[in-house]
């Protein structure tokens, strides 16, 4: 199970984010390239209606759900999510903006950097925000969500997977031993698990955002590694 969604997953249990992927569920995905693409199809699988999806050239919302499969087959082909229109009638043309403050369970901005505003987070209208691209989210916005008391799992934990499976690809090298492709599944799942529960709690029990609370967890970490090699000031007694 990619990161992601182990991530959303993982924040579930005992109400938390009081989300589950029980039911028909909707969810708006704005970018639609590999993140994108990718996440749809794993959440229409899992039985999500999603309700938005958009590309660098507008986007389309179907209020009974669109597949993602055939959106991309028609975007590529024609270059352009928002040609599903034609085939799909309950389909209609939406601006980007307008996609982002949808009515949802999920909001998903897998395109550029900056994309919801201060503006925009005021008129958000979602249970959780999955940042999948970097830094989609201003640094204005995520107050004014975190006062409105809307999670947002960071790009730097929910885009945490491919650092990691790279740093199972160096130890194997190391080690000249390697690993099965279920076996690497299964060890990402339990760290990405194991970390977005430790932020969770962080968040908690600090009384900060999900950002904040994975920013203190990896200084925390960074913090424990300077100590175990030694200080400056450990080594002048």
């Amino acid at each position: 199970m990619p990161p992601p969604v182990v991530a959303l997953r993982a924040q579930t249990p005992e109400r938390k984010l009081e989300l589950s992927t029980d039911g028909a569920r909707a969810a708006v995905i704005q970018g639609f390239g590999n993140a994108g693409y990718y996440i749809a199809g794993l959440l229409h699988d899992d039985g999500w209606r999603i309700l938005g999806i958009s590309d660098s050239h507008g986007g389309i919302y179907c209020p009974t759900g669109l597949d993602p499969k055939a959106v991309k087959a028609c975007k590529d082909k024609s270059g352009k999510v928002a040609n599903y229109v034609e085939q799909n009638s309950a389909a209609t043309l939406i601006d980007n903006r307008e996609l982002l403050c949808l009515k949802c369970d999920l909001l998903i901005p897998a395109a550029l950097e900056n994309q919801i505003d201060a503006d925009i987070a005021e008129r958000i209208d979602t249970g959780v925000i999955l940042e999948l691209a970097n830094g989609p989210v201003t640094a204005q916005a995520d107050a004014v969500l975190h006062r409105r008391g809307i999670p947002v799992l960071p790009d730097i934990l929910a885009n945490a997977g491919g650092v990691t499976v790279s740093y199972f690809e160096w130890v194997q090298n190391r080690q000249g031993f390697y690993w099965t492709l279920e076996e690497v599944r299964q060890r990402l799942k339990q760290i990405m698990e194991e970390e977005s529960m430790q932020v969770w709690s962080k968040s908690r029990e600090k009384g900060i955002s999900l950002r904040a609370a994975a920013y203190v967890h990896g200084l925390d970490r960074l913090t424990a590694a300077i100590e175990a090699h030694g200080t400056e000031t450990y080594f002048n007694g």
